[in-house]
């Protein structure tokens, strides 16, 4: 596994939500651009698959899995799955507390 890559936002929906559209595949460490965040933040994470094209979520026959999440000052690194054997359009989102 490589080094951590930063990603920041492609939409902040709402105050405390945070959208990130990735294509990926396989296990992953990644450091997202979360602003507001500390290392005492409560951060929720989920993971869907997004339809071609559309970028509409949906349930695929790909397994998404969240292992590892720990919120940093502005940060929020996130070790997932994507099990597949090619990238996929995946959708992380993020509510902060």
């Amino acid at each position: 596994m490589s080094e951590p890559l930063q990603v920041t936002p492609v939409t902040a929906a709402q105050t405390g939500t945070y959208i990130y559209d990735l294509g990926i595949h396989g296990v992953f460490k990644l450091t997202f651009t979360v602003p507001g965040v500390t290392s005492d933040s409560v951060v929720m994470v989920s993971m869907t698959e997004l339809a071609n094209g559309s970028n509409l979520p949906f349930v695929g026959d790909a397994t998404l899995t969240v292992h590892n999440v720990a919120p940093g000052n502005g940060t929020v690194q996130l070790r997932g799955e994507v099990d597949w054997d090619s990238d996929l359009s995946v959708r992380v989102s993020f509510l902060i507390a």
